[in-house]
């Protein structure tokens, strides 16, 4: 094969090489944003999470 084929088969793995690390940043970035972020130790859901779960645990208490 002529070396100029060789130089440019080459600009081509390179050009595709960043065009996937950028994808692959992208789809990283976009997976964290996604992410609930939470501080340590909270319940997710918030408070009406925790209210409906006292509710249940107290009328299931009394129903029994």
């Amino acid at each position: 094969m002529h070396p100029r084929f060789h130089e440019e088969l080459n600009k081509a793995r390179i050009a595709d090489l960043h065009r996937r690390a950028e994808r692959d940043r992208l789809a990283r970035a976009s997976a964290q944003t996604r992410r609930a972020r939470r501080p340590y130790g909270k319940a997710p859901g918030g408070a009406a999470g925790v209210v409906t779960r006292r509710l249940l645990i107290i009328l299931r208490t009394r129903s029994a």
